[in-house]
C-alpha cells in the first residue's frame, strides 16, 4: 500500500491518503477503470517508431482493442516484438499490471515463418 504525502490545504496539513490497488468482484467501475489504463499502453503501441504496423489505404494499422483483447498487426516481427514486449515491461512497471505472456497467441503471415517463431515468445496459431 503506498501513501500519498501529506500536504498543506488553506493552511492546514493534510493527513496521508492511503491507495489501494484492485476493484471488489462485480464493480462496474472495473472495466471502465481497465480500458483508460489500457488506452495508456494502445497510445504507447500506437506512437512507438520501432513497432512497425501494416499498411491499409493510407493508414498504418498497429493494434486494435476489444473488451480485453489487445490484436497488434506488425510488419516485422522480430523487430516489433521485442520492441513491444519493452514497452509491455516498462507498462507494467508503470501501471502495476502484468500481461501473461504464455495467453498471448500470434498468428503468422510471413514467408520466414519457422524462424520468426524461434524469436517470438508467444504460442502460434496453427494456418487452417
Amino acid at each position: 500500500m503506498k501513501d500519498l504525502q501529506p500536504t498543506s490545504f488553506n493552511g492546514q496539513k493534510l493527513k496521508a491518503l492511503p491507495l489501494r490497488t484492485g476493484t471488489r468482484q462485480g464493480c462496474p467501475l472495473s472495466p471502465l477503470l481497465f480500458n483508460i489504463v489500457l488506452e495508456v499502453l494502445a497510445t504507447a503501441v500506437r506512437q512507438e517508431e520501432k513497432i512497425k504496423g501494416i499498411q491499409i489505404g493510407k493508414e498504418n494499422v498497429k493494434l486494435s482493442l476489444f473488451a480485453d483483447d489487445m490484436i497488434l498487426y506488425v510488419e516485422n516481427p522480430k523487430d516489433s516484438i521485442r520492441n513491444l514486449l519493452d514497452l509491455i515491461n516498462e507498462f507494467g512497471k508503470v501501471a502495476e499490471y502484468k500481461i501473461n505472456i504464455k495467453k498471448l497467441m500470434a498468428f503468422l503471415y510471413t514467408n520466414d515463418e519457422r524462424e520468426t517463431k524461434k524469436t517470438i515468445p508467444f504460442t502460434t496459431a496453427a494456418k487452417n
